[in-house]
């Protein structure tokens, strides 16, 4: 028992009895839903200078601040339930889905749950699903249209200004290149994005079907009816009841019996007794009591690996640009992974992935770390919406690896190749010369496609590079190669088939990966341990001795290797752009999920 922790709590006691004298205006708290809910909140560190010292980057409410939210709310008596008024929502689907998973916690604790929405569209109603009550406006609708892939292609049009995409793929689902390659979908590729629909489609019509208490063939037949009226839906179970926002307050004072009973004849404009207003979660948190924390002597380490895995630095672009988000730099999370490895007060680490892949070098130098720090320590990855190709090759070393049952991952694979610019340049009038010593030193000049044998040479390096990749996820999974080797070859699976087929180990968030770290460090189930985040500290941290031997890496003169999402150019800071552009444009061969895909809710 640390002194700072009585301090801190014998303070929060006191303040939690002051709160508890407020006994009335706490009956219905507001909580807005909108943003991307990122995992943790953004470090301002991540920006680069002088963006960190300026506050006109506000902080993005996460899912951490949500649970915690959640866990106050829950705990205090006095709030009898909770309104979620939908806003904008641009939450990927693996954050959605713990968003879910909050509100089902809050429903355990006897919350009654009511969600407020202007209008829904697929995620939307997802969400507002695991309410108790659904209410809309009368001009508001629900959209739920299901889901479509929309992937591109761009063969026509690079033949048209001259250009050629000369790349060679291994696997037959490894379809990220043909967005330049072809003119149309392949069958394989067809066939993948089909499964991935359909386990996502199949994931959202049960928790709907759940949510409302309605069959869900019938789900699905609503389904293929949409978009319905706000009326529309109340009449098919869809919706509870049809309000302006100024007539919520009188609705969420009726006793949730009444209300069940009185859904049906429930109307807008209906005349009331003036009631209370529900509290915004401005007004009521000052007024809801802090749980007490003890700091205990063992803790759970948390590792965050954001963004495109590329060599150097971790980076951050301060300017909400879509694909240029994040960079994950490989000495940035090894010294952190290092930083837990040395902590004795750390019992486990749970490694966040939310990346499409990276450099190869880059990912294999973080398997390493993973695979070293197994050794002392569990490991525990907690994907979130896509943890693929680079980002699986590191999560393949960890101890038990969970994901969100709509996350992307697998894509074990690669692709490579050059763009060629010749047409391109001769349409220009830009002409060209040439000298060269050394046989293959124009093996990735723009300027004419490979020759047959440079053309076999690249695809040796790719095989190499490919079964490397089989081996990692082998060994970490305990597979064999012919085993990994049927469900690669570019594949890219959810985590309900990743689970199925032996690369995912449970299904879940944060709160399943944090106890399985506490089963697997030998601590105990029911108690709560300090949760800390882990960064790169400010001194260089050496490697210690890894006993086991490992195999290297597949690299030689021809080409480096990268594992990762489409474009394969990462996401960096303001100040880094030009040098992570140097950096992307060094890898020649590409392992890329097919990140092309869309999901159109």
């Amino acid at each position: 028992m640390k002194p700072l922790d009585l301090i801190r709590n014998g303070v929060t006691a006191i303040r939690n009895l002051l709160r508890s004298t407020r006994r009335s205006g706490l009956e219905w708290v507001v909580l807005p839903i909108t943003g991307s809910y990122p995992e943790f909140s953004l470090q301002r560190e991540q920006f680069p200078f002088p963006f960190n010292q300026l506050p006109i980057f506000p902080a993005e409410a996460s899912l951490a601040d949500l649970r915690r939210a959640a866990e106050r709310i829950g705990d205090d008596e006095r709030v009898r339930g909770v309104l979620f008024r939908f806003d904008t929502l641009s939450a990927r689907p693996a954050a959605i889905f713990s968003t879910r998973a909050t509100l089902d916690l809050l429903r355990r604790k006897g919350k009654r749950l009511v969600a407020w929405l202007a209008g829904a569209d697929t995620w939307d109603y997802y969400l507002a699903s695991a309410c108790d009550q659904i209410v809309l406006p009368p001009l508001g609708s629900l959209e739920v249209l299901g889901l479509r892939a929309e992937p591109f292609f761009m063969k026509d049009l690079l033949d048209r200004v001259g250009i050629e995409a000369d790349l060679e793929a291994c696997g037959e689902y490894k379809t990220s290149p043909d967005s330049l390659l072809r003119s149309s979908m392949t069958e394989p590729h067809r066939q993948m994005l089909d499964s991935i629909l359909g386990s996502i489609y199949d994931e959202i019509v049960a928790a709907i079907g759940s949510g409302r208490g309605i069959e869900e063939q019938r789900v699905r037949d609503l389904i293929d009816r949409m978009p319905l009226s706000a009326q529309e839906a109340v009449d098919e179970g869809l919706a509870d009841a049809v309000l302006y926002e100024d007539e919520l307050a009188a609705y969420l004072k009726e006793d949730s019996a009444v209300a069940e009973a009185a859904r049906s004849r429930w109307a807008p404009g209906r005349t009331r007794q003036r009631e209370s207003r529900p509290s915004t979660w401005r007004e009521a948190s000052p007024w809801l009591r802090s749980p007490i924390e003890w700091t205990t002597r063992q803790a759970i380490g948390v590792v965050s690996l954001e963004g495109m895995i590329m060599p150097g630095r971790s980076r951050r672009l301060p300017l909400p640009v879509p694909l240029l988000a994040a960079q994950a730099g490989a000495d940035t999370v090894i010294q952190s992974l290092r930083v837990a490895e040395e902590d004795p007060r750390l019992a486990a680490v749970i490694l966040n992935l939310e990346t499409p892949g990276g450099a190869a070098v880059a990912s294999d130098l973080i398997w390493r770390e993973v695979r070293r720090l197994r050794e002392t320590k569990p490991v525990v990855i907690l994907m979130g919406s896509e943890a693929a190709s680079g980002g699986y090759y590191v999560a393949a070393a960890a101890s038990k690896i969970v994901a969100r049952p709509n996350t992307l991952t697998g894509s074990i694979g690669i692709w490579g190749g050059k763009i060629v610019m010749k047409g391109a340049s001769q349409q220009l009038g830009v002409a060209y010369g040439s000298v060269q010593r050394g046989e293959r030193a124009g093996l990735q000049s723009t300027l004419a496609p490979f020759t047959p044998e440079e053309r076999a040479a690249v695809r040796a390096e790719m095989s190499r590079t490919y079964e490397l990749f089989c081996r990692r996820v082998a060994e970490g999974r305990g597979l064999s190669e012919e085993q990994v080797d049927e469900v690669a070859r570019g594949r890219v699976w959810t985590g309900v088939q990743a689970r199925e087929i032996g690369l995912v180990d449970e299904l879940g968030d944060f709160e399943t990966a944090l106890a399985l770290a506490k089963e697997l460090a030998g601590l105990q189930a029911g108690r709560d341990y300090t949760t800390t985040h882990v960064g790169p500290g400010r001194r260089e941290r050496q490697p210690q001795p890894f006993a086991p031997a490992a195999p290297q890496p597949a690299t030689g003169a021809l080409a480096q290797v990268v594992l990762g999402g489409a474009g394969g150019l990462g996401a960096v800071a303001i100040g880094g752009l030009i040098d992570s552009l140097r950096a992307a444009q060094a890898q020649r061969v590409w392992a890329l999920a097919p990140w092309a895909i869309r999901l159109l809710a």
